[in-house]
């Protein structure tokens, strides 16, 4: 979903100053003219008017001013009428108090936006010493509720526009509106970017060319001995890059690499030189070779099992990045700059809480697919081949721990689906009903450990969720786990949610339970 699309989106804000005029026109130019906002003043959240909004509320927005709710803390540090502690206390206690009164509404995922400092002025006093307060008052409130909102630091938000285009006073004093349309703007930015990765939409993987994009230099012409690289003078920015790249790999980001070398060159690089913060165990395909570029991104997408709308490419050639926009329109280019690429790379929406086991696994299968298309070339049928593979399947009820990774795969899966998402609030919650049932499949074969590929909740009679990773296909996994449903439960009844790419599941489901209804 792209900026303005319309989405069918209930949102509410509860705050202690005004946004308007510029909130609502900026919400809707990201989400679309259909979005509903309501705004509630802090404070009156349990008026039974505003609970009926809040009950229909998808996403509850809370931004809290801390020099309009609690105006006087400062002085009353300085003063020393109140410990910091007490403080403290006294302003998380409150904000546990206004989450607690949301708690209820279960449907709706909570924006908190931490709170900020810099409109204080106290550069006039001499000598001054910062005590760092709201930063205090925000670690504690963060780790308190960590686990059931979403926090957003309005300080980052701030310093990237600038302290002195973050405020109004003509505004603040005449309508309680302290802030700026450009800190609006950025903030209405933050929320869009916010409900893409509570629901797991986001780019998958991110081809990188190598020369003077990872490196500088040509490696061809100028040597391993010549490239520029390190942490500092002109191989500076290109390790700063990888830097930021392995951060992607850590929040589930697939990397591969497409570049126009001698792939032994490249794999030296990797492999030897000490300067390379990006390893080979972090390139899930190398496509390294003189061919065209958009012919080999179609064999990486092919090799991992993605489809092209899923990849972004980075290549320092305008040449090469236009030949692909033309080629591979679905492909997200990127002309590889400085200081622009960082910001060309945001359409990665990318959550904080991915397992490294799991994402060391998923690279693992990638590097070891070789060796089983080496195995399946030695067969001559399907069925030995997956004999030879040596599978093993592991079927049990999910553990709270794999909450988070099933929370990914429904949102990340788009082929090998019935097409529903859940988030880990959800998971949670539908997991205490005594009439659900959800499964997770770990399999492992002879060559790597793919770990948690599956899962599966049946409600009632009713198969309500349907996943298996991509990468987990070719290996007769779908039947195990149709077999499984059909021994322990009788399925009358399917959910099924168009992708637009996994009409064949709907096919091999209605063939599996040919009595039960597709919903």
């Amino acid at each position: 979903m792209n900026r303005g699309e319309t989405l069918d989106l209930y949102i509410t804000v509860i705050s202690d100053i005004i946004f308007d005029p510029y909130f609502p026109p900026l919400i809707k130019s990201y989400f679309g003219e259909d979005i509903k906002i309501y705004p509630i003043q802090y404070g009156e959240q349990n008026d039974d008017e505003h609970r009926k909004q809040l009950e229909n509320s998808d996403m509850v927005v809370v931004w809290l001013n801390i020099g309009t709710a609690f105006s006087n803390i400062w002085n009353t540090l300085y003063s020393q009428t109140a410990t910091e502690k007490q403080i403290i206390e006294k302003v998380v206690f409150s904000c546990n108090m206004l989450f607690t009164d949301l708690q209820v509404y279960k449907n709706a995922h909570i924006l908190w936006f931490l709170f900020e400092d810099y409109f204080l002025r106290h550069s006039v006093v001499s000598g001054y010493h910062y005590d760092a307060l709201v930063d205090k008052i925000n670690i504690e409130l963060s780790g308190t509720i960590k686990d059931s909102v979403s926090f957003i630091d309005l300080k980052r938000i701030i310093a990237e526009i600038s302290v002195a285009n973050a405020y109004d006073s003509k505004s603040k004093y005449r309508w309680s509106a302290p802030y700026s349309k450009a800190l609006v703007e950025a903030a209405a930015k933050e929320i869009h970017k916010q409900y893409f990765i509570e629901k797991g939409i986001t780019k998958k993987c991110l081809v990188l060319d190598c020369d003077n994009v990872l490196w500088g230099g040509i490696l061809s012409e100028d040597g391993i001995e010549n490239i520029q690289l390190g942490g500092s003078g002109f191989g500076r920015p290109y390790q700063d890059f990888q830097r930021f790249v392995l951060s992607l790999y850590y929040h589930g980001v697939i990397l591969a690499v497409c570049s126009k070398n001698d792939l032994s060159d490249v794999l030296t690089m990797f492999r030897e030189h000490s300067e390379m913060l990006l390893k080979e165990e972090h390139i899930a395909c190398f496509q390294v070779n003189w061919e065209n570029k958009p012919d080999n991104i179609k064999q990486i997408a092919e090799t991992l099992n993605i489809s092209l709308d899923s990849i972004v490419f980075v290549d320092d050639s305008p040449v090469e990045v236009e030949v692909v926009k033309s080629m591979l329109p679905e492909v997200t280019a990127v002309i590889y700059q400085r200081d622009s690429v960082y910001n060309r790379l945001s359409c990665f929406n990318l959550k904080s809480n991915i397992s490294i086991k799991d994402i060391e696994k998923r690279n693992e299968t990638y590097r070891t697919n070789q060796s089983r298309e080496t195995l399946k070339s030695h067969y001559e049928s399907y069925s030995e081949y997956i004999k030879a593979l040596e599978i093993k399947i592991d079927i049990h009820e999910v553990l709270p721990i794999e909450f988070s990774r099933i929370s990914e795969l429904s949102q990340r899966t788009n082929k090998c689906t019935n097409g529903k998402r859940y988030t880990v609030v959800e998971i949670k919650e539908r997991i205490n009903h005594p009439n659900i049932k959800l499964y997770s499949f770990s399999a492992s074969d002879r060559f790597s450990d793919l770990g948690l590929v599956g899962a599966v909740e049946v409600k009632g009679n009713s198969l309500t969720l349907f996943n298996l990773s991509c990468r987990a296909l070719g290996r007769e996994l779908e039947e195990k786990m149709m077999a499984f449903i059909k021994d322990n439960h009788e399925i009358k009844a399917i959910e099924f949610y168009s992708t637009s790419k996994n009409n064949d599941v709907k096919t091999t489901l209605m063939k599996s339970f040919p009595n039960a209804k597709i919903l």
